[in-house]
């Protein structure tokens, strides 16, 4: 069954860091470019973009979104983005559709979670789901249930899936600005804490990361990453909180 959720509600940002632009265009097909500021509202259409090392958080109904460093996006509609270049994060509790493209491909995602979203080199993207309940399904009719740190290639017009990979949940929550650097925690924190737990304890701490991008359809360069011995020594809930 399909799940929608509708509101009149416009996003409106929440949280800045560093230099962070909307370019909107006016009735008289001027364009204005405005510093985002907290509680700046975005309109549909308007583009978004952040400067080297910035990062924006913006709320509309019950999502969070978080625009990473050296990103563009537009709103389209309600839960229907765009990104053009860069990353960003998704986060909600509560089901719903949300419609994501890049320069070349869209895929539907219906469920909840909290999710990453990256643009790759072809033109199409990365559909990270740190902890996410759900499916994901492209325009040529494939569909995917989506799995906690079961990473997922969008590609194409009309898009299809491409690999798929698991990545270190814990080396996301360590490296991921998306995650970590934003003064309040995502309302998902207990769980993404027990995605990765439960990722943890199925691998029994030995783990190889794996990261990459897609610079052609056909192409998938890919950097893997051992955990150290000290790490492999740590317990789960030491490693997820960095406690000694």
């Amino acid at each position: 069954m399909a799940i929608f959720l509708y509101s009149n509600n416009r996003p409106i940002v929440q949280n800045v860091q560093g230099k962070s632009e909307v370019i909107q265009t006016t009735e008289s097909n001027k364009t204005e470019i405005i510093d985002i500021q907290k509680n700046t509202v975005i309109e549909y259409n308007d583009l978004l973009c952040t400067g080297k090392g910035s990062r924006a958080e913006i709320h509309q109904d019950n999502a969070v979104y978080r625009l990473g460093s050296m990103s563009v996006a537009t709103w389209d509609s309600n839960r229907s983005i765009k990104l053009m270049d860069g990353s960003f994060l998704y986060c909600s509790t509560i089901d719903a559709n949300l419609t994501i493209s890049s320069n070349q491909t869209t895929a539907l995602f219906m469920g909840s979670g909290t999710i990453i979203f990256e643009t790759t080199q072809n033109g199409g993207f990365k559909f990270i789901p740190i902890e996410a309940r759900g499916s994901v399904f492209t325009s040529k009719g494939g569909s995917v249930e989506v799995k906690s740190g079961r990473m997922l290639l969008v590609l194409g017009e009309p898009s299809y899936f491409g690999d798929a990979y698991d990545i270190d949940l814990i080396l996301m929550i360590k490296t991921s600005r998306l995650l970590n650097s934003f003064p309040d925690p995502l309302p998902t924190f207990g769980r993404i804490s027990l995605a990765i737990y439960a990722q943890q304890l199925k691998l029994k701490g030995k783990y190889n990361a794996l990261i990459g991008d897609a610079p052609t359809k056909d192409n998938l360069q890919m950097w893997q990453f051992g955990p150290s011995e000290d790490e492999n020594n740590k317990g789960v809930f030491n490693k997820i909180f960095n406690r000694n």
